[in-house]
């Protein structure tokens, strides 16, 4: 992918402006936009502490040894510290920014989240072919409504219909465009994916999204991961964030098995708290209740941790491929 030089000066210069040397804690690849946390804490004359992967314990034993000041997050990162037993012990004062994004964050969670670490939360939704698009501050958190969303925009956006490609209006879910100086230039040698993704000047993300009346975007899961079943469209973001209202549940990853017959169905795979007690047939009558009978999960299958990507996302590819070989 080429990006204009543009993206990466934006970083070191706020870095250069920063009132004080930043401690960036980074678990993630540094290859992606967390090295642009990284080039920010450099240039601000601070420290990375680089771990190799997301470990809750040593992420927690590094906040409070190394005086970390900033450190990216994915969702699922940020329940796990936030389930931690360890969370209340640690000296967690040194934290100025928790940045998360990769993934639709739940409402329910993010509420946990501000009453253990306060008003440090800021979420970033953005991708690399576009650099940032929308941003959650740290008071936004504190207001249920906004907690709903990813944030204010920080880039002209359209939301488009994918099937006659008209521009949307408030409130209609399509795909979320986006024109913006940050813009990647294209795709390395690959003409065809940069033709298909780029058209005329606008970045199509391939995310489902909608917008408010106040300029904020609410994120619905991406195109791909889209299923139809029981006679309507069901997009996961939805049914995981209305089983992440429940009580028991810690963390939820929804996606699609195809039977034999190339039907799709519904399956989820949950994380319960310590203690919880809820069954399927309890989750079921939860989803049921919050969206629509047609929304409840064909199958639900419980684990003591989801497997995450790489990029520290739920991975849902090895989930369905789990359930299609079972």
């Amino acid at each position: 992918m080429t990006l204009p030089f543009r993206v990466r000066t934006l970083y070191l210069r706020a870095g250069l402006e920063a009132p004080g040397p930043i401690t960036y804690l980074s678990t993630l690849p540094v290859s992606h936009s967390n090295g642009s946390g990284a080039d920010l804490a450099l240039a601000s004359g601070g420290t990375v502490v680089l771990h190799e992967g997301f470990d809750t314990s040593a992420v927690l034993d590094a906040v409070e040894r190394h005086r970390v000041s900033a450190l990216t997050l994915t969702p699922p990162q940020l329940y796990m510290l936030v389930d931690h037993p360890a969370i209340k012990d640690t000296d967690l004062s040194s934290i100025q920014i928790i940045s998360y994004g990769g993934c639709p964050a739940a409402p329910a969670r993010l509420a946990e989240a501000v009453e253990v670490f306060g008003p440090v939360l800021l979420q970033f939704y953005g991708t690399t072919e576009t650099s940032g698009i929308s941003v959650l501050a740290p008071p936004d958190h504190f207001d249920p409504e906004l907690r709903l969303t990813a944030g204010r925009l920080t880039a002209e956006v359209r939301i488009r219909d994918l099937e006659d490609q008209r521009d949307l209006p408030v409130g209609e879910i399509g795909e979320i465009c986006v024109r913006s100086p940050f813009n990647m230039l294209g795709y390395w040698r690959e003409p065809e994916l940069t033709a298909e993704t780029v058209r005329d000047g606008w970045v199509y993300t391939g995310d489902f999204g909608s917008l408010d009346e106040r300029g904020y975007v609410r994120l619905h899961g991406r195109v791909g991961e889209v299923m139809k079943t029981n006679g309507i469209k069901v997009h996961p973001t939805a049914v995981e964030n209305a089983l992440l209202t429940h009580p028991d549940v810690a963390q939820a990853a929804v996606y699609g098995v195809a039977d034999g017959d190339r039907v799709e169905h519904i399956h989820a795979a949950v994380v319960l708290r310590p203690g919880g007690a809820a069954d399927f047939t309890s989750l079921l009558d939860h989803v049921s209740g919050e969206l629509s009978p047609k929304h409840v999960p064909a199958a639900i299958t419980f684990h003591d941790d989801l497997p995450l990507t790489g990029a520290g996302k739920p991975d849902k590819q090895r989930l369905a491929a789990q359930r299609a070989g079972a």
